[in-house]
């Protein structure tokens, strides 16, 4: 046990890691591979580090829908996922270009709460705070991790215009239904978002919230002329066929994407003899992934596919949670204290560093199986925000004050340029090992953000 360990939380061994992924997978872990498929689309995919102009987080109510009303929203007081902390410094109202915080929330009172809130915790940090950088879209989730069921952007490199990319927001951690309550059971291929469709729904909202005003805009006319306004670009749409979630995507300028192998044993192949999605052959999961490819090449101009590996064993098995793409060469990794665990993370970097990556690492905190022992409350380093040249990185806080520094040394070292900000969690929604603020925000690109409000503007003829 490392002298960090809190006290009262066991470090997992390797063969308990490994007893709990052929518990919830039946096979172990597949070895990682790199999928290739050279056609060039009219599309390419959006970073997260690309410039953003707004931030999508959520504001859901706490209390859980009474029994045998999953699909109903949660209810009673509502809470945000992130500290007030990290959305006043999400604003960047200190830089040229301020960044928009679009909340998902159907109560318009709600506003005045949160912007007395928000201008609190400002006036502490000794900051500026906006409320017209913060705008309410009518529509309630099931929960804040907007990362997961919040849009994937690409843009037409023909026309300039962007696109939102939208998967089925799957629930299935790992693969298996079991671990989403009220859904023990039920058939793998059927949980399609069916138990979170609020959540499923949230990329809907977003497009129709940001096209709307659009869309009226090139509709005026002005009387008596009928003179026309200059057209506002539209963003489009399109649906990727996928169960994805978007902790488990990361990917690059240059058209590269990676992921963990959950992306397989989540999508069936379409067609009848495709086996059990829970325990998929090595040649069920090739050929899925061959098949994903392929959608994302389509819809989203991917080329070039990292699978890999879960080295950690925990239920969530998405990527943010030990990898980052920092830049179009550079990626982060997390290292392990535990020796079977980071050869693994090894394997995973030299495999990277292969393709052309630099390769950064950082030293975690012990992961933990969530439910295994006590809660994991431990944060992952990697499931950082990065915002336009600002990087907020989660903190573990008490006890692992060694850790975090190192976390952020790694960062400034990797992004030079770069202001990288330590946040210290909401002590009731802590940073975990599996969930921390990358799980809990999306970015919306500049021009997007720039054609909604050009959109909303007084306009002249």
């Amino acid at each position: 046990m490392s002298r960090f360990t809190p006290p009262g939380l066991r470090r997992p061994t390797p063969q308990r890691l490994e007893t709990a992924f052929r518990a919830r997978l039946g096979t172990p872990p597949p070895t990682s591979k790199v999928y290739r498929l050279d056609i060039d689309q009219p599309v390419t995919a959006i970073p997260e580090y690309a410039d953003m102009g707004a931030v999508l987080i959520a504001y859901p109510g706490v209390l859980a829908p009474a029994t045998g009303h999953s699909q109903r929203t949660p209810h009673g007081q509502r809470a945000f996922g992130i500290p007030d902390e990290l959305i006043v410094r999400m604003q960047q109202n200190d830089s040229k270009e301020p960044v928009h915080i679009f909340v998902m929330c159907d109560d318009a009172e709600a506003k005045a709460t949160i912007d007395a809130s928000l201008s609190a915790e400002a006036h502490k940090l000794g900051l500026h705070y906006d409320p017209t950088h913060l705008h309410l879209i009518p529509w309630d989730t099931d929960t804040f991790w907007t990362r997961d069921y919040g849009p994937w952007w690409v843009r037409n490199t023909a026309t300039g215009s962007y696109a939102i990319v939208k998967h089925t927001y799957t629930t299935l951690g790992g693969g298996s239904v079991g671990l989403v309550e009220g859904a023990e059971g039920v058939d793998p291929h059927e949980g399609l978002g069916i138990f979170r469709p609020n959540d499923d729904y949230g990329a809907v909202a977003l497009s129709d919230f940001l096209n709307g005003p659009i869309r009226a805009w090139n509709k005026a006319e002005w009387l008596p002329s009928k003179k026309k306004l200059k057209p506002l670009a539209v963003h489009d749409w399109y649906f990727s066929g996928l169960l994805d979630v978007g902790g488990n995507y990361m990917v690059t300028g240059q058209n590269k994407i990676a992921s963990s192998y959950l992306v397989a044993t989540q999508n069936e192949l379409p067609v009848a003899h495709e086996r059990q999605n829970t325990q998929p052959t090595p040649e069920d999961l090739d050929a899925r992934m061959q098949y994903i490819l392929t959608q994302l090449n389509r819809f989203m101009g991917i080329t070039e596919y990292h699978v890999l590996s879960d080295p950690t064993g925990t239920y969530i098995g998405h990527i943010d949670c030990w990898g980052k793409f920092l830049a179009d060469d550079k990626v982060l990794i997390a290292k392990s204290q535990d020796p079977k665990i980071n050869l693994a993370f090894d394997h995973i970097s030299a495999s990277l560093a292969k393709d052309g990556f630099k390769v950064f690492r950082v030293m975690v905190p012990d992961m933990y199986i969530a439910g295994a022992d006590d809660p994991a409350t431990t944060a992952a380093y990697t499931n950082s925000l990065i915002l336009n040249k600002c990087v907020y990185v989660p903190m573990a806080g008490k006890g692992h004050e060694a850790f975090d520094e190192g976390a952020l040394s790694v960062y400034r070292d990797a992004l030079p340029g770069y202001t990288v900000v330590g946040i210290p969690s909401k002590r009731e929604f802590p940073w975990l090992g599996t969930d921390a603020m990358h799980c809990r925000t999306r970015g919306v690109p500049r021009e997007v953000v720039q054609a909604w409000l050009k959109a909303l503007e007084p306009a002249s003829p």
